[in-house]
């Protein structure tokens, strides 16, 4: 069932993404052609105070709407995870955490994207002492949000995106884990 790569072919590089064309040799010794993105990993955050948890909204282009997400933002090169997640938590909130935990790694679209996302748990959070500046290009509002409020952004269609629903589900275990749900 494995499929070998044969020939591979740069067919776009946007600022973001890349766009490969692979040709891969399936294992009934067909050939078949596999579109593949590229794309720069991220991290995302799961911030929790009290019984909350922060969301940031923005306009998303790609869905034609403003969502509701946890803090999020590319790796940059070199850069490790859990330095993107601080990162990213203090530019787009202000805050930054005392206590972090890894929750999970995973492939944000493998069917078609080998984007990786990064996801940690940040707690006991605090006014950032040295605020970073937002993307030039990101316009996000911070909202911190009930667990039963974040359901109502689900079943309404503002909460949309895998890292947020990712995000909601370990949020539900620590929950439960604490006695709290």
């Amino acid at each position: 069932m494995e499929e070998k790569p044969i020939a591979q072919q740069r067919v776009f590089t946007g600022e973001l993404v890349a766009v490969d064309e692979l040709t891969v040799k399936l294992s009934d010794d067909q050939t078949a052609k596999r579109e593949i993105v590229r794309a720069q990993p991220a991290a995302g955050i799961l911030a929790l105070r009290g019984h909350q948890a922060l969301f940031v909204s923005q306009f998303r282009s790609t869905v034609g709407q403003a969502t509701l997400e946890i803090p999020a933002g590319k790796i940059h090169q070199g850069e490790m995870p859990l330095a993107a997640a601080q990162r990213e938590l203090n530019e787009e909130t202000g805050l930054e955490a005392l206590n972090w935990q890894p929750l999970a790694s995973y492939f944000q679209s493998l069917g078609f994207s080998d984007a990786t996302m990064a996801l940690f748990l940040a707690w006991h959070l605090t006014q950032a002492a040295q605020r970073l500046p937002q993307d030039a290009d990101e316009f996000v509002n911070s909202h911190w949000l009930t667990f039963d409020e974040a359901q109502q952004a689900v079943d309404d269609g503002r909460i949309c995106d895998s890292k947020t629903l990712l995000a909601l589900f370990y949020w539900q275990q620590q929950e439960e884990q604490h006695g709290r749900s």
